[in-house]
């Protein structure tokens, strides 16, 4: 059976039966979560650790979908997803120190409904974390929205400004780096790796 996990969800990393994609902050695992972290034995290649620089925004999680993610998943071809995540990533949580706001939940349930169509839709989501009563119900209704493909208008609640330039360019700078690591386990990672 091939399954496709993001985020938190770990499985054995010497199995080449199991993708693990695993978004996060750089630097707020205790010690693990790097980019050159790829599994171990069978399974080398079958971890794709994204650790995404502080306040990485929308933009740096569309381009981790559409430059990592989803080439990744249609290689792999998984059986069925499971996405494990909250609320976390939002720039007022206050665990991270992450960027997203609401429009990118939205985004990444469209992307995992998206991706999901080729286990025909088999994908389950575990909606598990979050810090902030008024943040938590929004991030979480902006992913189900996206995956469910309804429109919800949602006001955000940013407080934050982010400097989008600069994170951006750390994004690219660390997709490169999982690319450079992978590219001998996935065709869809050989082409870009200078």
């Amino acid at each position: 059976m091939h399954i496709l996990e993001t985020e938190l969800v770990k499985p054995s990393i010497r199995t080449p039966k199991v993708l693990l994609i695993d978004m996060h902050q750089k630097y707020i695992y205790p010690g693990t979560g790097f980019e050159y972290e790829i599994g171990e034995k069978e399974g080398k290649g079958f971890t794709v650790n994204v650790p995404l620089p502080p306040f990485a925004h929308d933009e740096s999680y569309k381009l981790v979908f559409e430059e990592l993610v989803h080439p990744i998943a249609e290689e792999f071809n998984p059986q069925f997803i499971i996405r494990n995540g909250g609320s976390d990533p939002h720039i007022d949580d206050g665990i991270t120190q992450l960027g997203l706001a609401l429009k990118g939940f939205n985004y990444i349930g469209q992307k995992v409904r998206e991706i999901a169509e080729i286990c025909d839709g088999k994908e389950v989501d575990l909606i598990c974390s979050g810090y902030k009563p008024n943040i938590s119900p929004k991030a979480w209704s902006a992913i189900i929205s996206g995956l469910a493909d309804i429109e919800v208008q949602m006001k955000e609640p940013l407080s934050s400004a982010i400097t989008k330039a600069r994170k951006l360019e750390k994004t690219k700078d660390m997709i490169k780096e999982v690319k450079r690591n992978l590219h001998l386990y996935w065709k869809a990672m050989a082409a870009d790796t200078t």
